[in-house]
C-alpha cells in the first residue's frame, strides 16, 4: 500500500508539472489572460482536473513564474560553478532568462500578477536570490574587465526586458531568430569593447523600483 501511495503521489506531481510546463508555453503565446480550457486541452486533461490542481488563474500564473525563476536560479548557480569567467556566466544566465522569458514578463509587464506574486514567499525568495546573483556577476565581470563599467545590474534587466515580446515576423521561427540576433547585439553592447558614452548614471536593481 505504501509503494502504491508513493507511486500515486509521483504520478500526481508529474501531471502537475506537465500542466505548468504547458501553461508556460500557452501564456507565452497568448498572454496571462489565456483561456484555462485551452491550457487544459493542450495538456490533455479535463478542465475539472486543471482546477483541482490550480483553483484559479492566479495560482497557475504563480506556479509558472516560480518554475521559471527556479530554473534560472539553478542555472545561475551552475553557470557560476562551471563557466571560466564572470562574463561567460552572465551571458549564459541572460540567454537562459530570455528562453524562459514569460516568467520575467509576468513580473515586469503584468501589474496584477506582480501583486499576486508578492503574496508568495517562495517566489519572493527565489527572485531575490536571482537578482542577488545577477548583481554579483555584473560586479565580477566589471572587475575582470569584460563588462563596461558604466552599467549596473538594473541596466541588464532593462535591456533584456526589451526582448520579452518577440518581434513580429512572418513565422515563429523567424521571430525566434530575430530575438536571438537582438540578444547577441545587446550582449555586445554590454561588453567592455564599446565606444559610445551612456547618458546618466549606472542603474541598480533598487533603481528600477521593481516592488513599488
Amino acid at each position: 500500500m505504501k509503494a502504491e501511495t508513493t507511486r500515486l503521489r509521483a504520478d500526481a506531481q508529474r501531471n502537475r508539472d506537465h500542466i505548468v510546463s504547458v501553461a508556460r508555453v500557452v501564456f507565452a503565446e497568448i498572454g496571462p489572460g489565456a483561456p484555462m480550457d485551452e491550457i487544459a486541452r493542450r495538456a490533455g486533461v479535463g478542465v475539472g482536473t486543471l482546477y483541482r490542481r490550480f483553483p484559479d488563474r492566479g495560482s497557475l500564473l504563480r506556479a509558472v513564474a516560480l518554475e521559471g525563476f527556479s530554473a534560472i536560479l539553478a542555472d545561475a548557480r551552475a553557470a557560476i560553478d562551471e563557466e571560466p569567467a564572470a562574463w561567460d556566466a552572465l551571458t549564459r544566465i541572460v540567454r537562459r532568462a530570455v528562453d524562459l522569458r514569460f516568467s520575467t514578463q509576468l513580473t515586469m509587464l503584468d501589474e496584477r500578477t506582480r501583486q499576486a506574486l508578492k503574496e508568495a514567499p517562495e517566489f519572493r525568495h527565489t527572485r531575490a536570490a536571482v537578482l542577488d546573483l545577477l548583481e554579483q556577476l555584473v560586479e565580477r565581470a566589471q572587475t575582470e574587465g569584460s563588462m563596461r563599467s558604466d552599467v549596473g545590474a538594473g541596466d541588464v534587466l532593462a535591456v533584456v526586458s526589451l526582448l520579452l515580446k518577440p518581434p513580429p515576423s512572418r513565422s515563429a521561427e523567424m521571430s525566434d531568430l530575430l530575438m536571438r540576433r537582438c540578444l547577441s547585439l545587446i550582449l555586445d553592447g554590454l561588453h567592455s569593447g564599446r565606444q559610445s558614452v551612456l547618458p546618466g548614471e549606472p542603474i541598480s536593481i533598487a533603481g528600477l523600483r521593481m516592488d513599488s
